[in-house]
């Protein structure tokens, strides 16, 4: 099954707004955060930087345009595999 692209209008304009106010948040943030120690404060802290990390690098991933590229090599993929199947009055039937 084929995963759907759909274009999103004013993506990169988006992922660039969000992984600015990714970025402020963190800085306004991570002063305010409790220290890394064991316990529950320290694991709420650990997560939100990893969350924060996710969030910042999935919009970067977006932003430099990585899931076109891949588009395109879908697309390329389907174009060589179409042409290298042979028409179906073609095919030769194995009993």
């Amino acid at each position: 099954m084929r995963r759907k692209l759909s274009t999103i209008t004013n993506g990169r304009q988006k992922a660039f707004i969000y992984t600015c106010a990714l970025v402020g948040l963190t800085v306004y943030g991570v002063p305010k955060m409790p220290p890394l120690t064991h316990g529950l404060s320290g694991t709420f802290t650990a997560s939100w930087l990893l969350f924060v990390a996710l969030c910042v690098g999935a919009n970067l991933y977006f932003l430099f345009g990585a899931d076109k590229e891949r588009k395109r090599l879908l697309e390329e993929q389907e174009v060589s595999v179409a042409s290298t199947e042979e028409p179906l009055h073609q095919q030769r039937v194995r009993a």
